[in-house]
């Protein structure tokens, strides 16, 4: 068998027997895996929670979570109550905490910046907010109260 394959792969032109040779180290190198730690197989938590302005709910916006150190970051939009949920678990770790124009929004609402209108500036870039969160594995809840 290994002495047809190999013939047969003399038989084939160079330009082929590169992309033939380029799509074996693919196959091998996607079956094998890089041996690092997948997000998969770290703990994973969700998170959900408020934010809130002077006590008042924050609305039309966006509350991000990003770990530089862990390579991971997701967001959830805030609801009329100043409530969220992360898009999804996320790894168990410290994140930084920031907030931006909410997933979807129309132009009108990109102009008028009602949400981020109200928001300190510190809290509207994540080389600049003050505000961190541990995420737990499992459940993790986090509120915010902007000042």
């Amino acid at each position: 068998m290994l002495a047809f394959i190999r013939t047969s792969f003399r038989t084939l032109t160079p330009v082929n027997q590169l992309l033939l040779s380029g799509a074996a180290l693919l196959a091998v190198t996607l079956l094998a895996g890089c041996g690092g730690t997948t997000v998969a197989s770290k703990p994973m938590g969700t998170v959900s929670g408020t934010v809130t302005h002077k006590g008042q709910p924050l609305t039309d916006c966006r509350v991000n979570y990003l770990s530089e150190q862990l390579g991971a970051s997701a967001g959830g939009d805030l609801t009329e109550d100043g409530s969220f949920t992360l898009d999804g678990p996320i790894p168990a770790g410290s994140y930084s905490v920031f907030i931006s124009l909410p997933s979807e929004f129309t132009p009108a609402q990109a102009q008028s910046n009602t949400g981020l209108s109200q928001v300190p500036k510190k809290y509207l870039s994540a080389s600049t907010t003050d505000l961190t969160a541990d995420v737990k594995e499992g459940e993790s809840s986090h509120d915010f109260d902007l000042k």
